[in-house]
Formats: C-alpha cells, structure tokens, sequence
C-alpha cells in the first residue's frame, strides 16, 4: 500500500483535469482537489514501519519503497502542511479564471512528486519523483501575476536543471561502481574508491542547491517570494525538504570522510546566520521569510553532516508546519502590500495568535515543535558546532522580533474564514505536535527571548534595520552565470575534500 502515497495524488491530479476538460461544476473539482490532499493519510495511518517492493520483484531488480523512522517526519509535515494549504488554496484562486483547475492539478503533482520522493529507497526513483516536484514548482512560479515571477521561476529552473544533469550523472557513476541503486544494496557493496568519491560529492552539492543552501541559494528569496502565497508556502515549508531527504539517503549508503561531514557543517552554519542576516535587512516581508529558509535549512543540514538523520528529519517536519503557517499569515495580511510596516495584524486577533504562535515555534520555545527539533540536534553536536544551536535561536528570534514589531502597528484587510484556519491550524500543529513529542519550556528559552528582545532594540536603534539591499530588476544571464560559477567551485571543492 506504500505506493499509494504518491499514487492517489496523482490519479486526483489526473481526474481533476479531466473534470475541468468535461466542464463540470466547480464544487467537484474542489472537492477532487481536497480528496488528493486528504487520501496519503490514511495510507500513512494503516501502514506501519517497514518497506515494500513494488510488483513483488526481487529487491536487485524492483522498486523499493518504505516507511522509516526517517522519512516518516518528512511525509508527516508535507501531509500537515499541504493539507492546510489546499484548503486556503479553495479561497485563494479565482474559479472564474480557466487557469486554476490547472494550478489545482500543478499542486497535486507537487504532492505525488514529494510523497514518491520521501518514500524512495533507490536514488534513481528519488530522482524521478524530485523533479515531478520541482517542474511542477517551476510553473506554479510563473503562473504568478506578481512581477517578476516569470524570471525567478526561468532562474529556478535553470539552476535546478543544472543541479538535477549533475545528480542523475553522480547516480549513474554510483550504479556503475556498485551495480546497483538501491540505496541498502548500495551501502552493502561500496568500498572506498575515487569515483564513489566524486559522485559523494557531485550528488551532495547538486542538493545543496536545490535545497537553497548558502551560498548556493541566490534562486531561492527571489522564487518564493514572487509565487502565490499557498505555493510560497509548499516551496518554502515542503519542496526544499525533497533534497535534504536525498542527502540523508547518500550519507546512509556511500562512505564519507572525517574532512567532508566537517565542510558541510561548516556551511550549514553558515547559511543558519547568512539567512538571519538576510531576513534582518528585508523590508518585503515574502523576501523576509525567504531569507528565514535559508537559515533554517542550515539547521536540517547540520543534522545531516553530523549523521544525525533522526534530527535532521524532525526538524524538517517542524520548519514544515512553522514555516507554511507563517507565509500563510504574512501572505494574507499583506495581500495589498507586501511592505513591512504597511499591513498588520492589531485589528486581527485570530492572525495576531497566529503569527506569534509560529514566531515562538520557528525560534525554538519551547513547548512548540522547533524546541523538540533543536534539542534533537543540540544533543548530537560537540564542541564549537553545539553553539550554532542557541545562537541561532536568539538570531532567528531578533529577525522575528523585527517582523511582530512591524505587524502589531499596522492593520489587516478582510480575509476569508478559511486562511485564518489555515494559518491557525498549523499554529496549532507546531504547538500540539511539539507537546506530543515532549517539547518543554525550557530555562534557556527565558535567555533567548531576553537576549533576542534587547538585540533588536540595540539594532532598530543604531538604524541597521532599516537599510535594505537592492532588489531591482537584474540581467539573468549574469545571475546564472554567477551562480552556475559558485556552484562548479563549491562542487571541486567537495570533490576534494571528500578524497582527503
């Protein structure tokens, strides 16, 4: 029954254009669209742990699909987060427009390409299930009105193209050295040898882009900020996470040195303080949480490079809810402007919960989920890394103190009912789910908050808040080329590092 997970989205995305070809009313087709959302859970709920050839083939020869410890918080948080974001989805799009049936089954097959993706235990099906996700991202990207859409989502898929030519091209030196792609199998038949070397790292930097990691993240602030709210939510709380399920699955099946796992923390750190720096100097407050991804997938990362796969996926599922919630709430109050200081939410209570809600979760307080995925990290690191865990959390706390400054002043515009329960839900989920797992108030989150709140009363005060960095129309070519740049430096010099 595993295979459903992806399959039943699918077949909805299928049914639902098909309906909008017959021109059925439009209450079947939302009620299509919500079915696809809805039906990976019971598949979730009625399978336990385990795993599952695909056509009873034996594992050498067959697909490989399972339920683990591992990939269960990733499917848990996309299946949280894109349930929540169908139903805004209902009242976002206009029915009246003939594109958003489409839009509708462009979001389902971001489902099925997640759901296949999380439960993968062969890279080359990995692959394939990935880039359903990411070209379905790239259209819901430039099906945006919002201008500059059309260029962040041709940046997007670009860089993500040229990641994507590198991994399938790591996979196939992988299977050439080993004979297989299953990822156990893998695991079993590789030794130490160059070329798993290079495809280790080729395969590995490839993800650190599609994930939007510093410094190769330059294609992510400008395609979450410019896509439809419901969508910036999937990208920024679910799609990022596909490529960091994939980098667990390298580490768990090919050999890494000493040398390497220390470079990958060392920018995963990075990247935890590049994007609270980045979201610090923002005044669109879509570009603010843009910024904010990026910082908290260095959180994930260093999960990964400290081979703390167990951390890493919890806290992913946590910056699933989190982080969906709040581009919910901030997409809804500024649906007018996106402007810090120009909308808030003092005349709405319900988005006002909300909002503060998720800006507690996302710094790490306790009881919310992100205290349970930062400690779950915390634990795991040694020495100097342990610090990035509570420097991060006063870091990202300041960045948010900034964004509730801004938002308590100014008010909101009229909203359906259901974005506030979208954006009430998943605040509700990051607090419940955290209780579940154990999360606690914790002594240390008094020393956050009351070094979080000073900071940035220290930085309003000297002015640095209110400088932002220029985002006007750039030469693409010129983008890409840097950036394509960036990424063959980085990718030598993980080849390298890998073979030291």
């Amino acid at each position: 029954m595993i295979p459903l997970l992806a399959a039943l989205p699918l077949l909805a995305a299928f049914i639902l254009m098909l309906l909008d070809v017959l021109k059925v009313k439009r209450t079947v087709i939302k009620g299509v669209f919500l079915l696809g959302a809805l039906l990976p859970v019971p598949v979730v709920l009625l399978n336990g742990l385990g795993s599952e050839i695909v056509g009873g083939w034996a594992r050498e020869a067959g697909i490989e699909v399972a339920l683990t410890r591992t990939n269960l918080p990733f499917i848990a948080g996309e299946l949280v987060l894109f349930i929540f974001v169908a139903l805004y989805s209902l009242y976002y799009f206009d029915f009246r427009n003939k594109k958003t049936p489409k839009v509708l089954a462009l979001l389902l097959l971001l489902h099925t390409g997640l759901m296949g993706a999380f439960i993968a235990r062969d890279f080359f099906n990995f692959y394939i299930y990935s880039e359903i996700a990411s070209v379905s991202a790239f259209a819901l990207v430039a099906f945006s009105d919002e201008k500059g859409s059309k260029r962040a989502a041709f940046r997007y898929l670009i860089m993500s193209l040229l990641a994507s030519y590198l991994f399938v091209f790591a996979v196939g030196i992988i299977y050439m050295e080993t004979g297989y792609l299953n990822v156990d199998l893998v695991r079993e038949s590789a030794g130490p040898s160059r070329e798993l070397n290079t495809a280790l790292a080729l395969a590995f930097t490839s993800l650190l882009l599609k994930a939007g990691i510093f410094p190769l993240h330059s294609w992510l602030p400008d395609a979450h900020s410019s896509a439809p709210t419901p969508v910036s939510a999937v990208l920024s709380g679910a799609v990022v996470k596909a490529p960091a399920y994939g980098m667990i699955l390298l580490l768990s099946a090919l050999p890494s040195g000493e040398t390497f796992r220390a470079a990958v923390m060392g920018v995963a750190v990075a990247s935890i303080f590049f994007g609270i720096a980045g979201a610090l100097f923002q005044q669109n407050a879509k570009r603010f949480l843009a910024y904010s991804t990026v910082s908290q997938m260095g959180y994930v990362l260093l999960g990964v490079g400290s081979l703390n796969f167990l951390g890493a996926a919890y806290y992913a599922m946590a910056h699933s809810i989190f982080k969906g919630g709040l581009f919910l709430a901030v997409g809804s109050l500024g649906r007018e402007s996106r402007k810090l200081g120009e909308f808030g939410y003092r005349n709405a209570p319900v988005m006002a919960v909300s909002v503060l809600t998720l800006s507690l979760a996302i710094g790490g307080i306790g009881p919310f989920v992100g205290a349970y995925g930062k400690e779950l990290l915390y634990e795991s690191l040694s020495g100097p890394w342990k610090l990035a865990v509570p420097l991060g959390s006063i870091g990202t706390l300041t960045s948010f103190a900034k964004l509730n400054h801004h938002l308590r002043r100014g008010e909101a515009p009229g909203m359906p009912a259901a974005w506030k329960l979208s954006s009430l839900g998943l605040a509700l989920a990051a607090l419940l789910t955290g209780v579940y797992l154990g999360a606690r108030v914790n002594p240390r989150d008094v020393l956050y908050l009351s070094s979080a709140l000073p900071l940035f009363a220290l930085l309003k005060w000297l002015g640095v808040l209110g400088r932002s960095p220029g985002v006007g129309p750039r030469e693409i070519g010129r983008d890409v080329n840097i950036l394509t740049a960036v990424f063959v430096m980085m990718t030598i010099a993980m080849i390298l590092l890998q073979g030291v």
